[in-house]
């Protein structure tokens, strides 16, 4: 083996061996943060919520009156003879609708729950994974309480810098 050969070997197993040291000595960059905290203030989660409970509060009423108006004719069939048999078709005819619409708004307010729900994942884990990438974090690990993490130093947990990043980018800060 000629000089030149001998000394770009050598170069080769130093760089290879300093890069092997480095990875070894270095450690991770890695924070954990409280899965539901962040959900639970996320400013879009919140927006949400309200949305929904709007639309739930809405069809909520929209039942109650129709429990009203079958009281009024079921009291009014029981206290009168005159237009029972009407009061009792009318009757009939908002039972068939309350219990449709009391049927199609739990199932529409269930799936709306569900999207929802999904359209904040969506969002939050984008951000997270945005947050990781400017942070320069190797792994972020979420403490929701089923075991993924059972205890980490304190100086580990990113949870308020998340929430503060999530808000301020789902409100339109950089």
């Amino acid at each position: 083996m000629n000089k030149k050969a001998t000394i770009i070997i050598g170069l080769l197993m130093c760089v290879t061996l300093s890069l092997g040291i480095y990875n070894f000595l270095s450690k991770p960059k890695i924070a954990f943060i409280h899965v539901q905290e962040v959900y639970n203030e996320f400013e879009y989660k919140k927006e949400l919520e309200k949305k929904y409970e709007a639309i739930k509060g809405s069809r909520k009423r929209i039942l109650d009156s129709l429990e009203i108006q079958l009281n009024v004719l079921a009291t009014n069939i029981q206290n009168s003879t005159v237009n029972k048999e009407e009061n009792i078709q009318k009757y009939q005819y908002i039972l068939t609708d309350f219990q449709t619409r009391e049927k199609m708004f739990a199932e529409d307010n269930e799936s709306l729950y569900q999207q929802y729900t999904d359209q904040i994942w969506s969002q939050l884990n984008d951000y997270i994974k945005e947050f990781g990438v400017l942070n320069e974090y190797d792994m972020i690990h979420g403490a929701d309480g089923t075991g993924s993490v059972m205890h980490a130093k304190k100086e580990y947990n990113k949870t308020e810098e998340l929430k503060k990043f999530v808000n301020q980018r789902y409100l339109g800060g950089a």
